[in-house]
């Protein structure tokens, strides 16, 4: 006889699934990056390429969506600031810090700073919802602070400035990524997390093609082409599909679960950098990496207080 939780429970896995291999794909971006930085190109030409590739296929995934379940003029009419607003920071100003801090840092200390978006959404939660944070929260800042400055003090032996700035930028990234997720949190409800995210990506694309009109001197053809299959592999491995699967996963098993899972990014990032690009990773690394893990999952099992 089966179970009457048995469909639950289903979904349960497939949701965990897709939490673990979006997070995996997640994982490898800062690699690619760096990879592709090792033929002298830089942030404004690897974020323009991004979202040369990948803002087609967000088009071609919303129109499905939209000739599937037509999204009322009405509802995106009164979602537009909020669309606006998430592109802009959760997408654009979020993903152009990062790559600009990944030219500076290493790809290990850059996704340890990055974890810190779950203490962000804490802290803006209370800012604007007057969420009170519980004990776990406290203590899951200090010990993602502590790791993070474990790391710090090794990579900041070999530049002090660069390391400074670059994580100082990557850290601004965080903050407007976790901002990201609290502006989203109405869209997403009323538009559902693919058409919301599919909305956003198109924003953002506007806005890196309009910043890039402005500077006027990014170049994006003459590339050598190991950078065009890089960045290909960034767009779609690295960012699409990841995108659409922690969606998924959150329909299923919630952000809190996805969050938690999210805890591998940092190990699967710390084994690529190691293996792929040589960046060293001793004690400090092992510690620094485990402090963050903890904070992240702290934060994701904190009960709200109201």
């Amino acid at each position: 006889m089966i179970s009457p939780n048995h469909p639950v429970s289903g979904q349960r896995k497939i949701g965990i699934l897709l939490a673990v291999l979006g997070t995996v794909l997640f994982s490898f971006k800062s690699i690619v990056i760096k990879l592709a930085y090792q033929y002298e190109i830089d942030a404004y030409q690897v974020i323009a390429l991004r979202m040369l590739f990948s803002a087609p296929i967000y088009l071609i995934i919303l129109a499905f969506l939209c000739w599937r379940k037509p999204i009322p003029l009405q509802t995106l009419n009164t979602n537009k600031w909020t669309i606006l607003a998430s592109g802009v920071l959760g997408y654009y100003l979020a993903s152009l810090l990062d790559l600009k801090g990944l030219e500076l840092i290493s790809a290990q200390l850059e996704r340890l700073i990055l974890y810190t978006y779950p203490g962000f959404v804490m802290l803006f939660s209370w800012l604007v919802w007057r969420t009170m944070p519980g004990k776990n929260t406290i203590f899951a800042l200090i010990a993602t602070w502590l790791g993070i400055f474990t790391v710090l003090g090794v990579e900041i032996q070999n530049n002090m400035l660069d390391v400074l700035w670059g994580g100082t930028l990557v850290l601004i990234s965080a903050a407007a990524f976790g901002g990201y997720l609290i502006l989203s949190k109405s869209g997403i409800a009323k538009l559902g997390s693919q058409q919301f995210t599919c909305f956003a990506m198109l924003v953002a694309s506007i806005c890196v093609g309009g910043h890039l009109s402005l500077i006027g001197d990014v170049t994006i053809s003459g590339l050598p082409w190991p950078v065009y299959g890089h960045v290909l592999i960034l767009a779609l491995v690295c960012t699409v599909i990841p995108s659409l699967l922690i969606a998924a996963a959150i329909s299923r098993i919630g952000p809190q679960q996805t969050s938690i899972l999210g805890g591998l990014g940092p190990i699967m990032t710390a084994l690529s950098a190691v293996y792929l690009l040589q960046e060293p990773f001793g004690l400090a690394h092992l510690l620094g990496t485990g402090l963050v893990m903890l904070g992240v999952y702290l934060v994701a099992t904190e009960k709200k207080v109201t």
